[in-house]
């Protein structure tokens, strides 16, 4: 018998030059500008997805440029694709819990009740306090603003102070219980990535950066509510309320779907099963208690009861909930979700985590980060280079996940040698890079919160304070206090504390 032959290795590429790789994130960025330019706040309709598609193709003709095969490239694509699989279900799960919560009248319920006991002046204020301790209850800025994010935007337009705000104060509470709860995913990715360190160690380091920012910012969305709310009488309530009992069944029930979120989550139920469990149950609740909605929604008198509720049902999973009152302010208010208001999102999501994947495998994002990385010199300049790098990894490969393992990787040798303890680099990531995907239109968080909340990202960004606020707050501290206090003796010390690089973390490329 002949010796069989010996497979020849694969040919993976050549790492694609500096002037390439900066050339392919500059036509991303570029064709994203412009796309803002043109279009404005409904960029995240279309316009953007067609960038990021268009951005994709140019990095695959950079990489077969290189030599890197296509069948390689598409092996790398489906694994960042596979990546966002779960995001795309949580999206899927969002576009039918707010549909189902405007059926079974919870948002109604809440406008109903919150115009009687909320000021406008301190609508926002209130808002981020209440989405701050849902997140760090739930540690999932996804699920805090899927499960009243939606609601506060539809109170602030009744009370007549601005939406856009109200989002960002969501989001902001949002991001403070995914940076400092011990539950959260993207904390513990980032401690599992780091190694040396425990998640008590990194939760108590985030949250005293965390404190200031917060203050600062509760401070600010208090400041704009004085300035810019209206009075607590220019809102007739009994008129509000009584429009609202003329087309929903207004009582406490309404809550239970919004408040069965919680209990879910609390029970460590994914964030997809916590959501679309409580859909399910929404639509039942309106079987119950919105029978002459769901009579008039169903548009036919010849159906029975169960098959009009049915049909709502179903309708509302995939079409979202449309009120058709005539009265166009009231109509534009109750009107949302359905998984197909969210395939805009789900087309940007992948097409970012398609483009991601190809700069990262083909080496683009190592080639432009690499040089910046050997000319820093000091701990300061580290820290700094590390937050920067973080978020730039966060625009470019549009997932907080990969951000996290790449930066993590490459700069824990760097903190070693500058004999830095671990937990200075998990925060200093965690507070940056985790924080600005949030704000990030094309980013996995940005891309859903606008979905979600149905205003652009670029509208409400502006004021989401916290992720603008923690990164100078963090740096200043860490500049001035604790640079010192956690630096090792000696470089013993430091690959003692570090260990050997993290094996249970997955790659980048296999992130799911």
């Amino acid at each position: 018998m002949t010796a069989s032959k010996p497979e020849k290795p694969k040919e993976i590429g050549r790492m694609p030059s500096m002037f390439a790789s900066l050339l392919v994130l500059g036509v991303m960025i570029a064709l994203i500008l412009l796309s803002v330019i043109l279009f404005g706040s409904t960029v995240a309709d279309g316009p953007l997805q067609v960038s990021m598609t268009l951005a994709t193709l140019f990095a695959l003709g950079v990489a077969r440029h290189y030599g890197f095969r296509g069948s390689l490239i598409s092996e790398a694509i489906s694994s960042g694709v596979n990546g966002a699989i779960g995001t795309v279900f949580v999206i899927i799960a969002i576009g039918t819990v707010i549909g189902t919560l405007y059926l079974s009248g919870s948002v109604a319920a809440f406008v109903y009740y919150g115009v009687a006991i909320v000021s406008p002046k301190l609508f926002y204020l209130i808002v981020f306090l209440i989405a701050s301790v849902v997140s760090i209850l739930l540690g999932s800025s996804l699920t805090t603003v899927g499960a009243i994010g939606i609601a506060f935007v539809g109170l602030a337009s009744i009370v007549g102070v601005n939406p856009a705000i109200a989002a960002g104060a969501a989001v902001s509470g949002a991001i403070l219980g995914n940076k400092i709860a011990k539950i959260s995913d993207t904390a513990n990715l980032t401690v599992a990535t780091v190694g040396g360190l425990t998640i008590d160690e990194h939760s108590r380091m985030v949250t005293r950066t965390a404190i200031p920012a917060a203050l600062i910012s509760g401070l600010l969305f208090l400041l704009l509510g004085l300035l810019g709310g209206s009075s607590d009488g220019a809102v007739d309530v009994a008129q509000v309320q009584g429009t609202l009992a003329q087309y929903f069944d207004i009582s406490l029930l309404a809550f239970v779907p919004v408040l069965l979120i919680f209990l879910l989550s609390a029970l460590r139920f994914s964030a997809y099963m916590s959501l679309m469990l409580s859909a399910i149950f929404a639509v039942v609740l309106a079987a119950f208690t919105q029978h002459d909605l769901i009579v008039s929604l169903a548009g036919d008198p010849s159906l029975s009861y169960f098959d009009a509720v049915l049909k709502v049902g179903i309708d509302t999973f995939t079409n979202g909930f449309h009120l058709n009152s005539g009265v166009e302010q009231l109509d534009s208010l109750f009107a949302g979700g359905g998984v197909a208001g969210m395939l805009t999102t789900v087309w940007l999501v992948l097409m970012a985590a398609s483009f991601g994947a190809v700069a990262g495998y083909t080496g683009m994002l190592q080639r432009i980060i690499t040089p910046v990385i050997n000319r820093t010199k000091g701990p300061a300049s580290l820290v700094l280079v590390t937050m920067l790098t973080s978020i730039g990894m966060n625009f470019a490969t549009a997932d907080p996940y990969t951000s996290v393992v790449l930066t993590g990787r490459m700069f824990r040798k760097e903190y070693m040698q500058e004999r830095l303890k671990p937990v200075l680099l998990s925060a200093s990531m965690a507070d940056s890079g985790t924080i600005f995907s949030h704000i990030i239109p094309w980013n996995v968080h940005g891309a859903l919160f606008a979905g979600t909340l149905g205003i652009a990202t670029l509208s409400w960004a502006p004021y989401t304070f916290l992720a603008y606020l923690t990164p100078i707050v963090t740096f200043v501290m860490v500049y001035v206090h604790y640079m010192r206090k956690e630096q090792l003796a000696s470089d013993e010390d430091a690959e003692k504390v570090y260990g050997d690089e993290p094996d249970q973390i997955p790659a980048p490329d296999d992130l799911a």
